[in-house]
């Protein structure tokens, strides 16, 4: 099967950021010996996400954005997108305390000033306008269907919205006539979709 076009690849950067992103791997790991948040059987998975984070932010480029990562979780794509971007301004919601705790341990460690951890319901967020979003981020946190409704109500003009998408998501969506979206794979495997409000 022929795979319809995507979007140019994004020009690559020296990547100076990998000792605090080791750092940050190893927290995750050592904290997650007792309390669970992100599946040990995942581990094996972990580098093609770490590097699925790393690919977006080089898509999004070091100016100076206000992020807002939907979901963090444990932190993809919320801090490899603070220790990447430091120009930009990174907000992480997750409304799970226990993952909460561990980001901001993690923003301690790796002193990174330019993270915002909140600990609540995204759709809080949206109906209080805690944030002010030029990019909008979900890895693994909805369908992209309810990420894109979400988003719209926060988002303002000219805001994007870029979701992690497999190969399969992307042959699917890549059929649909829809001129809002568009597809980002700066390398094998890696699949963006991209959405302008």
């Amino acid at each position: 099967m022929v795979l319809p076009p995507v979007m140019d690849k994004p020009p690559k950067k020296i990547n100076t950021y990998q000792p605090a992103i080791s750092r940050y791997i190893e927290s995750l790991k050592r904290y997650n010996q007792h309390t669970n948040i992100y599946s040990s059987k995942a581990y094996d998975h972990l580098p093609f996400h770490i590097e699925n984070c790393q690919e977006l932010a080089t898509i999004i480029g070091n100016n100076k954005h206000t992020i807002m990562d939907m979901g963090s979780g444990s932190g993809l794509p919320a801090i490899i997108l603070a220790i990447c971007l430091p120009n930009s301004s990174v907000f992480a919601i997750e409304s799970k305390s226990r993952k909460t705790r561990f980001l901001s341990q993690i923003k301690a460690d790796l002193n990174l000033i330019n993270l915002t951890v909140i600990n609540d319901d995204i759709n809080l967020i949206i109906r209080t306008k805690t944030v002010t979003p030029s990019i909008i981020t979900a890895k693994a946190f909805a369908p992209y269907d309810k990420v894109i409704q979400l988003s719209q109500k926060i988002a303002k003009l000219d805001t994007s919205l870029y979701i992690p998408i497999s190969r399969n998501q992307y042959q699917s969506l890549s059929q649909q006539a829809n001129t809002k979206y568009s597809f980002i794979n700066p390398k094998t495997d890696h699949y963006f979709l991209h959405y302008q409000f």
